[in-house]
């Protein structure tokens, strides 16, 4: 420990143990979990669940030989929430009128990402030792992470009589994960402290009073499920009293403008203390308060120290504008005489202070003028041809302005042409004129026709009072053109009927009509509804002893009005069996059940993590019964009680409630079985995604391996996780799900329904409703007061579909924004459809063009070299489609071109800024290099850490050839590293034809991939991935809206490489490479290590609802000792060697000549995946085996395997693969020898080696030296 010695007042604070009692006999011994030898104190008190938590498996305080502390809080123990804290602390007391700064350095050992989850530097109150008790434990003040799993975390908290209050963002560090390390420091003077969290802005509390014991406490904390090593932990304590604080501001800037930095150089603060001595402070020793540029006028700030403040008064001024500089010229520079100036697209950046700042204006800062003329916007009419300059004006400072010219046209307009007609034509007594989908254009003495904006053109109004053809004058300078409509009454076209009575009845059921509504329909499709005086339901026809269906005729008094009939059934009562099923992935005897009990109330549980409601397929309890799917509408509700649901956090598949699938699995079977389905419930459909009672749904299956799965979709219901206290009896819970001819309902209570307007979707893998109540994953509820009512389909209440949403038209540019070519494919793209004119620069490159939705569009075009080009697109969105709005878009994009080392290759640095020239002598960074690096030119990247802060992008069309490629290359015995410091995801690399060799990518944030190929024909050599925070390398699609398969990533190398140590924060996803989920055909690992990865050394999985990925070789690859780290650390996942598949999907993957050994479970799995193909592979000790092959049983099995040789000199279990396989080729591990079918046997004798030197080294081609490791003997 480091304590600072200053003046004589300073000391080391000596530790008081302030509470004592009898710790519960439960308890282990103290030395057990808490070892501190010096005058610092541990103690693990608050809200931990129950005084038996406090143990050494839940936590641990540790004072380490090498003046480093430990502290753990483990097993979902402990907690920072709003009322309470629950810690281990590690801590002294503190006089609490002194002024003191306590810090640390913390690296993160393990860190859950859950809310709850914090460590950090903490005062106190008021501390208990080593007591569970979450009512009595003081206030508290934290520099601490908290809130890891929102978008932005906080950096800080304090909890007074007032409740808690958090503190600061976390935006420029990475959120905590192993290896991730933070300086933290808590400094308090007088009333004010300052919070520090890693490179985070402190966070400054003035006046705090938070405080209520009149002792305070300092120290570390963790709380929860985190692990953090503190060291350099320095605390320095000034008893001193302070008399007066002299401050001299002579010689500091004490004039300032908006927006700018406080600067304190020149400012002298004396500290005159209550024994006469006087100290001139540094800017270290004193805390400034209450700095605020934002507002101009006088700004008061606060000079603190040691509880005694002085004020200086600032003088902040507003910014004058000393330039302006046009962005982009608006999107119409050409006029007609008699057009509105048009300013829409038009951008200026405004200059400050001469270059203190720049920005771009909003309109309220500017004015145009055009002949001496102001004017706000489009108010100005052009009245002359030639061309005219638009003079802009800053309205901050009107003597600066800026000029451009526009030019007004000769040609005089000679008429208008309605070149396509409105949609409607037909109208009705009172209608408002409607003209949607009508199309004007003016047409011009020079030939050309100009389309019009609505706002263009004037309308006279239609007459609509009375009936016939009536004419609309549309005007536009001075020019006319008519528009032909016509107007009629309306007319009756009959009866409807608009709310259904009961349509279903019972042999020996009365009829009723209760509930019945009929009204009159208009074809101008007016409805009113009929009295029921005005009718009679004539129901002689229905006969309720006899099966079938009747008409009911509804007769009108009025005898011009034709009756109508609507359809009932009658049927005979049915009793309904109900049946118990489980099925799917992870269920089990033990954690799936249902228990009836003898009041009918029925518990269905499915707990500790048995089974799942997954994406594309369910593992589920399930009581249910059996309906007719085209036949039957049901009703059905019940109260339910939720014993237990979801873990905390949420894994994303927990679920119960109320279900209707079309398929179910058989009983006990634990293969992969998917159905479309809908539930209503307790769901949340994903670990990022709120839980709640949901209405949710999985359609387009088309059979149970899940082929064609659209996958799930869920409509919230009531945010708000379902548990004991919110569910029945606590608190009413009635869940009602219904078919009707229209879809399915859900609804809680007697809240809204929300509807799935799909009545059809259950009807697709045999003719049969399976309906009933389930429970998913960790879902233990109980059922009770059920109520449930079939009707008959055909004569229930007809389809209804759902209402048209409007849609907002959005414009996307899809080109690079730089390029080194000049050659130039302009892209865009509208998600609705409708019309765009071009400009590049000031000249127009296409008129009118049709832009279809959801489809892109390209000009190809010619850029000027080595300069920008702005481009300027107005979108006029088709006014027949549903839309929010159909105003005009107007949207700029510019584009660089830009060519580096013209004869040579480009050079970057770790040091270098996009200003360097590219040379050996004067290099590049390395983002600028990416974005205009020449189609064979090579970036050659020289010695040094490349630590970023963002990810590194290579973008999609930033693209090499087959003959020219774009390569990213370590210069010549050299190895750059590319370090993503933990803050961001890795390489995205959506290019076509590049090269990457020799180069070492790191430390990528948590969860996030080190290198995605998500491009074409691309070369990854040579390169190591290591210690990312997700899997190393991943080949799989970087555009998450993409799916086209044949768009997917495809003909990539994966050559030489290397990847070691991934670990992501659940210790379960990080493998070493990947080709999984979305990767597309062609693609190779050659030559490829990947050894110690926190879960698989490969991963091919595939999922049903997403479908076969292309086929993968792997060949000449070694994967050894997955699911362990290299410093030990042991992981949660599948930690096989090479994992070939996934969900029974039929993917012909080949391995060749590929070893696996040591891996933490299977060498070679096929996981599900019945079509691998194995040649000449050999696998050794194993842990889990060394080969499983196999599928779920309904698949038939399309597996290859040659030359393959399976060796144990450890107790594993034996190989796992279908019997007729075995051939005199393959060596196979029975459990105690490896032998053929032949019966030859091979053991250890038969191999030079079975020791490997490790790491392998490769000679200087790449290729893998394993020497005699596995080599057979001559014999």
């Amino acid at each position: 420990m480091k304590y600072n010695l200053k003046g004589g007042l300073w000391f080391i604070l000596t530790s008081v143990l302030l509470v004592s009692f009898i710790i519960s006999a439960v308890i282990l011994a103290e030395d057990e979990m808490i070892s501190v030898s010096s005058d610092w104190q541990g103690s693990i008190f608050g809200n931990l669940g129950g005084q038996n938590k406090i143990t050494k498996e839940n936590f641990e305080i540790n004072e380490n030989t090498d003046g480093t502390v430990r502290l753990r809080s483990s097993n979902n123990r402990g907690k920072i929430e709003s009322k309470s804290e629950g810690i281990a602390y590690y801590f002294k007391e503190v006089p609490a009128d002194a002024n003191f700064e306590l810090s640390a350095t913390a690296t993160v050992e393990s860190f859950e990402m859950h809310n709850q989850v914090s460590f950090g530097l903490m005062v106190r109150d008021k501390v208990l030792i080593n007591e569970s008790n979450k009512e009595d434990i003081g206030y508290t003040l934290a520099a601490g992470i908290l809130n890891a799993k929102k978008d932005v975390p906080k950096i800080g908290f304090y909890r007074t009589a007032e409740g808690q209050t958090k503190l600061g963002e976390l935006v420029n560090d990475a959120v905590p994960s192993a290896g991730n390390t933070y300086d933290l420091s808590i400094k308090k003077s007088g009333d004010v402290y300052i919070l520090k969290f890693g490179n985070e802005e402190p966070v400054i509390i003035e006046n705090f009073s938070g405080f209520e014991t009149g002792k305070l406490f300092a120290g570390l904390y963790t709380a929860r499920n985190t692990t953090v090593i503190f060291s350099d932990i320095n605390f320095s304590l000034d008893t001193r009293k302070v008399k007066d604080l002299h401050v001299d501001t002579t010689a500091m800037p004490t004039d300032y403008l908006l927006e700018e930095e406080l600067d304190l150089t020149g400012l002298k603060v004396t500290a005159e203390f209550s024994d006469g001595s006087k100290e001139i402070l540094s800017e270290d020793d004193y805390i400034v308060t209450g700095f605020d540029s934002n507002t101009v006028g006088t700004n008061p700030i606060s000079i603190n120290y040691n509880g005694v403040s002085r004020t200086v008064n600032l003088e902040i001024n507003s910014l004058t504008c000393t330039g302006l500089k046009i962005k982009y010229y608006p999107a119409k520079t050409d006029y007609y005489l008699g057009d509105r100036f048009d300013p829409e697209g038009f951008a200026v950046m405004a200059e400050y202070n001469e270059g203190y700042k720049s920005e771009e204006l909003t309109v309220d800062k500017y004015t145009f003028s055009i002949a001496g003329e102001s004017m706000p916007g489009s108010d100005y009419v052009f009245d002359s041809a030639g061309e005219k300059i638009v003079t802009v004006s800053s309205m901050e400072n009107p003597a600066i302005s800026i000029s451009f010219a526009v030019n007004v046209k000769t040609a005089e307009i000679t008429g208008l042409e309605i070149s396509k007609v409105p949609e409607k034509e037909l109208y009705f007594l009172s209608d408002k004129l409607n003209l949607t989908g009508m199309t004007v254009y003016a047409k011009y003495s020079d030939g050309s026709r100009i389309r019009l904006m609505k706002d263009e053109f004037s309308v006279s109004s239609l007459d609509t009072t009375s009936p016939g053809e009536k004419k609309v004058i549309i005007s536009h300078k001075g020019k006319e053109a008519v528009l032909n409509l016509t107007v009629k009454m309306k007319e009756l076209t009959g009866l409807e009927v608009t709310e259904y009575p009961q349509t279903t009845f019972y042999l020996g059921d009365d009829f009723t009509s209760r509930g019945l509504e009929v009204s009159l329909v208009y074809d101008n499709g007016d409805k009113e509804v009929l009295a029921g005086s005005n009718y009679t339901v004539d129901f002689s026809n229905f006969d309720n002893t006899k099966m079938g269906v009747y008409d009911v005729k509804i007769i009108p008094t009025d005898s011009l009005i034709t009756a109508i009939t609507y359809p009932v059934t009658v049927r005979e009562k049915t009793e309904y069996e109900w049946k118990y099923t489980r099925f799917g992935q992870s269920t089990s005897e033990e954690d799936n059940f249902i228990d009836i009990k003898e009041d009918g109330t029925i518990e269905l549980a499915s707990i500790n993590g048995g089974g799942k409601v997954a994406t594309d397929h369910d593992g589920i309890s399930f009581y249910y019964t059996v309906i007719d799917a085209s036949k039957d509408n049901f009703v059905l509700s019940a109260d339910i009680k939720v014993i237990e649901y979801a873990k905390s956090p949420h894994d994303g598949q927990e679920a119960f409630g109320i279900m209707a699938r079309d398929a179910i699995g058989e009983f006990g079977d634990t293969g992969v079985f998917a159905s479309n389905m809908v539930g209503l419930g307790g769901y949340s459909g994903g670990t990022k995604e709120p839980n709640g009672t949901q209405l949710f749904m999985r359609t387009g299956v088309e059979s149970s391996d899940g082929a064609g799965s659209n996958g799930t979709s869920s409509m919230m219901i009531k945010e708000e996780k379902p548990k004991t206290s919110n569910t029945y009896p606590a608190k009413e819970y009635r869940l009602t799900l219904a078919k009707t001819n229209s879809g399915y309902t859900g609804r809680l209570n007697g809240g809204k329904e929300v509807m799935l307007f799909e009545p059809n979707f259950l009807n697709v893998q045999d003719s049969k409703v399976y309906l009933g109540f389930f429970a998913g994953r960790v879902g233990h509820i109980e059922v009770s007061n059920v109520d449930f009512k079939v009707s008959a389909a055909k004569t229930d209440a007809p389809k209804v579909g759902p209402s048209e949403e409007a849609v907002t038209p959005t414009l996307d540019f899809l080109s690079l924004d730089k390029t080194s070519k000049t050659d130039y494919n302009f892209l865009l793209k509208s998600n609705v459809k409708g019309i765009v004119i071009v400009k590049q620069g000031r000249k127009v490159i296409a008129r009118d063009q049709v832009v279809k939705a959801k489809q892109e569009y390209l000009i190809e075009t010619e850029l000027a070299e080595n300069t920008k080009t702005n481009f300027s697109v107005s979108f006029l969105p088709d006014d027949t489609q549903y839309l929010t709005s159909c105003d005009k878009l107007v949207k700029n994009f510019t584009v660089e071109m830009k060519s580096y080392v013209e004869d040579g290759d480009i050079y970057v640095s770790p040091t270098a800024i996009s200003g360097g020239a590219g040379t050996l002598e004067d290099p590049l960074d390395l983002d600028t290099a990416i974005s205009f690096v020449r189609e064979g030119q090579k970036i050659i990247l020289l010695e040094g850490r490349y630590v970023r802060d963002s990810k590194l992008e290579i973008k999609k069309y930033n693209d090499g050839t087959a003959e020219a490629r774009k390569y990213l290359i370590a210069a010549a015995n050299t190895n750059p590293i590319i370090d993503f410091d933990k803050k961001t995801e890795g390489v995205l690399l959506s290019g076509d034809y590049w090269q990457v060799k020799g180069i070492e990518f790191t430390r990528s944030a948590a969860n996030e991939k080190g290198f995605v190929v998500g491009g074409n024909h691309n070369i990854i050599e040579e390169c190591l991935f290591y210690e990312n925070g997700n899997t190393g390398l991943q080949i799989s699609r970087t555009d998450i809206n993409e799916d086209d398969k044949s768009k997917w990533p495809s003909y990539n190398l994966i050559l030489n490489c290397t990847s070691f140590d991934n670990r992501d924060p659940s210790d379960n996803n990080a493998d070493g490479f990947a080709a999984k989920l979305t990767s597309g055909v062609g693609n190779v690992f050659r030559g490829c290590i990947a050894h110690h990865n926190i879960d698989d050394g490969w991963d091919l999985y595939t999922k049903v609802g997403t479908g076969a990925i292309g086929p993968v070789v792997i060949e000449d690859s070694i994967a050894y000792s997955n699911g362990t780290l290299t410093d030990g650390t042991v992981g949660n996942g599948d930690k096989n060697g090479f994992k070939l598949g996934g969900e029974g999907v039929h993917v012909p993957h080949i391995i060749k000549n590929c070893l696996a050994f040591d891996n933490g479970a299977v060498g070679f799995t096929s996981n599900s995946n019945p079509a691998v193909i194995a040649i000449n592979n050999i696998a050794l000790n194993n842990i889990g085996r060394n080969l499983e092959f196999t599928t779920y049983k309904e698949i038939a099995v399309d597996f290859e395997i040659d030359g393959f040789m399976s060796i144990a000199t450890k107790d594993i279990p034996a190989d796992n693969f279908p019997v007729e396989l075995e051939s005199a080729k393959n060596y196979m591990f029975n459990g105690s020898v490896s032998e053929n079918q032949l019966d030859n046997r091979i053991n250890k004798n038969d191999f030079v080696t079975l020791i490997p030197q490790l790491p392998f080294e490769r000679d200087d081609n790449g290729r893998i030296m394993i020497g005699d490791f596995l080599k057979l003997t001559t014999k």
